[in-house]
């Protein structure tokens, strides 16, 4: 199944996107509103834990807890940005639900499901379910209060857009790999092997990842930078106008020496 091998590549290039996100703001100096500031963190411990589970896949030889903090970091930091978005009324509610899924994640990793021995199919299954309604609140919410005039323009709508697909649609990917405890999944297609099985099961994931990071990179691209395009880029890459990368020979300046700073 040489196919399924090729999957590999692809799931460790989708793993890394926060990373890759993070640098971005980093480099352009990103101006956040403080509602949106938790996302920045959202993004530093995605990327964080990606370093951590390279480290327990190759020395400890598991990472199941990573799941286990994945899930507990994407949800808070995302839903404390959602709480900020929400209306007086509706902050006390969200704040409970909050509450409810902390204690859910704690009971997924030391009782239902175990740190080191499953995936958190519970708390992410509660997880999910919980960001894909508040998604949809906030889109409602907008829509009532008549916001879509510029809505890919609107960071709130891309957010929102942005929460409601991956989150959606990848708890279909998490509730594959959980059936891979169970014999009777593993029976179905006794050719394969438990590790071709779980490639197989996660085939959707890189694909998620790819529209999760074109609809992050957008909402990023909405926010103010804390320095020029110009300042943004590397120093060899500044051209001015009139202005042509320095060489030994002046005569490929167009302007005099004593004019290009």
């Amino acid at each position: 199944m040489t196919w399924l091998s090729s999957v590999v590549p692809l799931l460790r290039m989708g793993e890394n996107i926060s990373v890759i996100l993070l640098g971005i703001v980093w480099a352009r100096k990103i101006k956040f509103s403080p509602t949106f500031q938790p996302f920045v963190y959202y993004l530093a411990g995605d990327a964080f834990l990606y370093i951590l589970g390279a480290f327990a896949r190759k020395v400890l030889h598991n990472n199941i807890f990573i799941f286990h903090l994945s899930t507990f970091s994407d949800v808070v930091w995302l839903s404390i940005v959602f709480i900020h978005l929400a209306s007086n009324k509706a902050k006390p509610w969200l704040r409970g639900s909050l509450l409810v899924f902390v204690a859910v994640a704690f009971a997924s990793a030391f009782w239902l499901d175990g740190l080191l021995l499953n995936i958190n199919i519970t708390s992410r299954f509660f997880g999910n379910i919980f960001l894909c309604f508040m998604a949809l609140r906030q889109l409602a919410q907008m829509f009532r209060n008549n916001y879509f005039i510029h809505p890919f323009k609107t960071p709130e709508f891309v957010f929102s857009i942005a929460i409601l697909i991956y989150y959606s649609c990848s708890l279909l990917v998490i509730v594959g790999q959980d059936l891979l405890r169970y014999e009777w999944f593993r029976n179905l297609n006794p050719a394969l092997t438990e590790a071709e099985l779980g490639r197989f099961v996660r085939l959707p994931y890189p694909l998620l990842r790819a529209i999760q990071f074109g609809l992050l990179l957008h909402l990023i691209t909405l926010f103010p930078m804390g320095v020029t395009p110009h300042h943004a880029l590397p120093r060899w890459l500044r051209f001015r106008i009139g202005w042509r990368p320095p060489t030994k020979n002046w005569r490929y300046r167009v302007l005099p020496p004593h004019l290009v700073g």
